[in-house]
């Protein structure tokens, strides 16, 4: 082999190994998905989920408010997308001040995405309480959350909708 070709060979090897090192590199999971593994971190939706349910049944909407980004968008009910903390608090509080207010949820669903960074939720909700005339009103739906891991590591719900699965109320009543 003349010199000509021994360079065109360590060439090659040369890309061959930088193109390795680039592919290996590209395959492993960025550090703050190895702060914690899957498992972990849908234990830690879960559980922040459930400490959800616990500031709803205690009425507070500021233990409520507590578990959303900063950034966060809540899409309620019958009513127009809610995208700063003043809008978002409005249908909560309205919700939590509800007379006899029973509420709760449970998931059905958690998956945290590959990178460790956001994970989604969904699953079925159950509430009750007494309407302007002292009627027990009863409804079940389903809730979506999406969650993103904030910059010290700890989640926060980016994106929160819930919707009955009843129909809508006719005109009038």
């Amino acid at each position: 082999m003349n010199l000509r070709g021994c360079r065109s060979a360590i060439f090659i090897f040369e890309v061959s190994a930088a193109a390795m090192c680039l592919i290996g590199c590209n395959t492993t999971r960025p550090a703050r998905y190895l702060a914690g593994t899957k498992e972990a971190q849908v234990s830690a939706i879960r559980k922040l989920d459930a400490d959800w349910v616990k500031a709803a049944q205690s009425r507070q909407p500021d233990a409520w408010m507590a578990l959303y980004a900063d950034d966060a968008v809540v899409l309620p009910p019958n009513a127009k997308i809610a995208t700063s903390k003043e809008e978002i608090r409005k249908p909560v509080s309205e919700l939590l001040s509800l007379p006899a207010l029973s509420i709760n949820w449970q998931p059905t669903k958690i998956e945290v995405a590959q990178s460790g960074d956001l994970a989604y939720l969904y699953g079925a909700y159950q509430l009750s309480f007494n309407d302007s005339n002292g009627k027990a009103v009863s409804d079940a739906g389903k809730n979506v959350e999406i969650w993103k891991k904030q910059p010290d590591g700890s989640w926060k719900c980016i994106l929160d909708t819930w919707n009955s699965d009843l129909p809508p109320a006719p005109d009038g009543k």
